[in-house]
C-alpha cells in the first residue's frame, strides 16, 4: 500500500495498513533541532511527500522572518521570532475608502498549475497530493484589520460582505483550474475558536461564513476532492456545519473540547487530521504521556477502520525525544 492510498482508506474509512502520517514543523524548529529532526522526519515517512532540510536564515522570507516585511497583498507584518508567523500591523484596508484602488493579488498564471502537473507526473504519485486554499477569515481580517472586520460582520456592513465575496470570488477561479490536476485534496484553514468559545456568534457565523466556505468546496467535492479544513481553539458550536458545508477531514484543536463528545458525535463518519496537545503535553510532557495521548486520541477518532491522519505540530518548545515518541507511537496504532 502506497501512501497515497493509505491516505484515502484512513479518510474514507476502508482500512488503511497503519495510521498515514503529515509532518507539521515550524521553521523555527527546524532551525533549532537541525539535522537530527531532519533524520526524524524522514525515518518516519509523510504520506503526504513533505521534504525537509535545516532552513538557513537568510531563506525564511516574508511573515515568518524577523523584522518586517509586506506580502503581496499589501499587509505590513512584524516579527520579533525568526521562522514563526509573524503579527499583522499594517492592513491595507483598514481605511475602506481605499478600496477603490486596491487590488486583490491574481491568481496562479497557467504556468504555476503546468509546474504541479509535472511534478506530479514526474513522482508517479505515490504520496497523497493536498494542495492549498484559501484562508478565508484570516485573510480578510489581515486585509481589513480583526476589529474592523468584527465590527464589520456585526453590524452587517456591506464593506464585509464586498471583500469576501471578492475574495472568494478569486478563490473559486483559482480552485476551477486547480481541481483539474491530479491532485487527492484542498487544505483550507481559519483560527475561528478563542481557547474557551468561537470568536463570533455561532449565527453570525452560519449566516456569513458557512455560504461562502460551501460555494468554494462544492467545487472540490463535485469532482472528488477531499476538503481538508484547520481551525484552531474552541470550535465545537460549528463542527456539524463544517462537515455538512462539504469538510471532509476535520484539523480541529481537541485538546481543548471534549474528545469523547467529538468521538460520539463524529467517530467513524468524519475523518481527521488529529492536533496533539501543542500547549501542555508534546512541549512540556514525558515521552511515555505523549504516547499516551496518541493512544487516546487513536482510539477516540481513529478506531473506525481508518478516520485519523497522525500530525502534531513540531514548535521549537517541542524536545526532540517527544517527537519521536509522537511518531512511535502512531506507528503502533493500527
Amino acid at each position: 500500500m502506497n501512501s497515497r492510498e493509505r491516505v484515502i482508506r484512513a479518510i474514507t474509512f476502508q482500512g488503511p495498513d497503519r495510521v498515514p502520517l503529515l509532518h507539521g514543523v515550524l521553521p523555527a524548529a527546524l532551525m533549532k533541532h537541525g539535522q537530527p529532526l531532519v533524520d526524524l522526519l524522514y525515518e518516519f515517512k509523510d504520506d503526504f511527500g513533505g521534504a525537509w532540510s535545516v532552513p538557513k536564515p537568510e531563506d525564511i522570507k516574508g511573515p515568518y522572518a524577523a523584522g518586517e516585511s509586506t506580502d503581496e497583498w499589501g499587509v505590513h507584518w512584524h516579527n520579533d521570532y525568526h521562522g514563526m508567523l509573524g503579527i499583522p500591523i499594517g492592513h491595507p484596508l483598514a481605511d475602506w475608502s481605499n478600496w477603490r484602488s486596491y487590488k486583490l493579488p491574481p491568481s496562479p498564471g497557467d504556468d504555476w498549475y503546468a509546474g504541479i502537473r509535472k511534478r506530479i507526473e514526474e513522482s508517479g504519485h505515490p504520496d497523497y497530493v493536498l494542495l492549498g486554499g484559501l484562508n478565508l477569515f484570516e485573510r480578510m481580517q489581515w486585509v481589513r484589520g480583526y476589529e474592523n472586520l468584527l465590527a464589520d460582520i456585526a453590524m452587517d456592513a456591506e464593506e464585509s460582505r464586498i471583500l469576501r465575496d471578492a475574495m472568494v470570488d478569486r478563490e473559486v477561479e483559482y480552485l476551477r483550474k486547480a481541481v483539474k490536476l491530479d491532485v487527492d485534496g484542498f487544505h483550507f484553514g481559519d483560527d475561528w475558536g478563542t481557547q474557551a468559545s468561537l470568536i463570533i456568534a455561532p449565527d453570525a457565523w452560519r449566516r456569513f461564513y458557512k455560504p461562502a466556505y460551501a460555494r468554494m468546496w462544492e467545487i472540490c467535492r463535485s469532482v472528488g476532492k477531499h476538503v481538508h479544513f484547520h481551525s484552531d481553539g474552541f470550535t465545537w458550536d460549528i463542527l456539524h456545519d463544517l462537515v455538512d458545508a462539504g469538510v471532509s477531514v476535520l484539523n480541529i484543536q481537541h485538546s481543548i473540547m471534549d474528545l469523547k463528545a467529538i468521538a460520539r458525535e463524529f467517530g467513524g463518519k468524519t475523518a481527521f487530521r488529529s492536533d496533539l496537545d501543542r500547549q501542555h503535553i508534546l512541549p512540556h510532557g514525558t515521552p511515555a504521556q505523549v504516547k499516551a495521548h496518541v493512544h487516546e486520541v487513536f482510539d477516540a477518532l481513529g478506531s473506525y477502520n481508518g478516520g485519523v491522519i497522525g500530525h502534531g505540530e513540531i514548535a521549537v518548545d517541542v524536545p526532540l525525544e517527544n517527537a519521536r515518541a509522537m511518531f512511535e507511537a502512531w506507528r503502533e496504532c493500527t
